[in-house]
């Protein structure tokens, strides 16, 4: 009976105050899906740095019979020059910076190139003697990337090299700028939702007098008399959380997963709508957390029992 007549109260105070449950919900579900959008970009960005610092840091593109820097005036990188430049890296000068490399031969580097252009007419147009052999380097420290990459930079039979943490450096940046902003917004919205739920009990409080007048006379205790109103703030920040799940959901599914991904392609996109199965309990949890602190505060504040 005590459970029923607390569901039957909540449904009541959810219902008398309709409007201002519904800006509850909105404004809690458009909070939690910046929280939500915060953490997946985060999550991206940790998954761009790990798998470029595991992978490879600095690569070196030797000479082509395509390539047109000063340094391969001569044509495509000699043997001669493609093991100074294995000498150099297993030297004592580079290493205090060189943790592991590996090679690429020309016919592994048509494989790949392959792979990244199936499908496209000109693949056919070129062959292994059309591609350069490259060095994928894994560096002891990534952030002294630069003395690797002015070692060899202007050598000759060296085409190009690349450091991949700085070449992603500034889609990083964007990411953790709109993060910052995702966040900031969030907090500020999950503020408003916050007030707008200790209005809402406040407002059930005043439509309710006469029967929690009743229920002290009666001797009800204090918990039984303030645990619809806390469940009613509880209840609406759940549904925000849902709504925001369901939004995130859609934008992992139809715009990452559906867009973006294919678009960039080479696995530089990690994040998905899987992300969304620890990602929605959480956004659930802090929205009911959230709500219901703010009924406890404003049970005390206004709720005398």
């Amino acid at each position: 009976m005590r459970g029923r007549y607390i569901a039957s109260e909540i449904l009541s105070g959810l219902w008398r105050n309709i409007a201002m449950v519904i800006s509850v919900v909105i404004v809690t579900a458009v909070s939690l899906t910046f929280v939500g959008a915060g953490l997946l970009m985060q999550k991206q960005i940790f998954d761009m740095k790990a798998t470029l610092v595991q992978e490879s840091q600095v690569t070196i593109f030797m000479c082509s019979p395509h390539s047109t820097a000063s340094s391969c005036a001569g044509g495509a990188a000699t043997d001669a020059q493609i093991q100074s430049v294995h000498d150099a890296l297993d030297g004592e000068v580079l290493a205090p910076y060189v943790d592991d490399y590996s090679v690429r031969n020309q016919d592994e580097a048509l494989k790949v190139y392959q792979d990244q252009f199936a499908g496209q007419g000109f693949v056919s147009d070129f062959s292994a003697k059309d591609m350069p052999v490259s060095f994928h380097i894994t560096l002891k420290d990534s952030s002294k990337s630069s003395a690797v990459v002015d070692f060899f930079q202007g050598r000759d039979g060296v085409d190009e090299v690349t450091d991949l943490l700085s070449a992603y450096a500034p889609f990083i940046d964007v990411l953790n700028q709109t993060t910052v902003f995702a966040v900031g917004l969030a907090a500020l919205m999950l503020i408003a939702a916050v007030l707008l739920v200790a209005t809402t009990i406040r407002m059930s409080i005043a439509n309710r007098r006469r029967e929690i007048a009743i229920m002290r006379l009666v001797g009800a205790s204090n918990v039984f008399i303030r645990t619809p109103f806390m469940l009613e703030g509880g209840v609406a920040g759940i549904l925000g959380a849902l709504i925001a799940g369901g939004l995130l959901w859609a934008g992992t599914h139809f715009l990452v997963e559906g867009w973006l991904a294919p678009t960039l392609g080479g696995g530089m996109i990690t994040v998905g709508s899987a992300d969304l199965l620890w990602i929605a309990p959480l956004l659930v949890l802090v929205g009911a957390v959230l709500s219901i602190a703010s009924s406890i505060v404003s049970l005390n504040r206004y709720l005398k029992v």
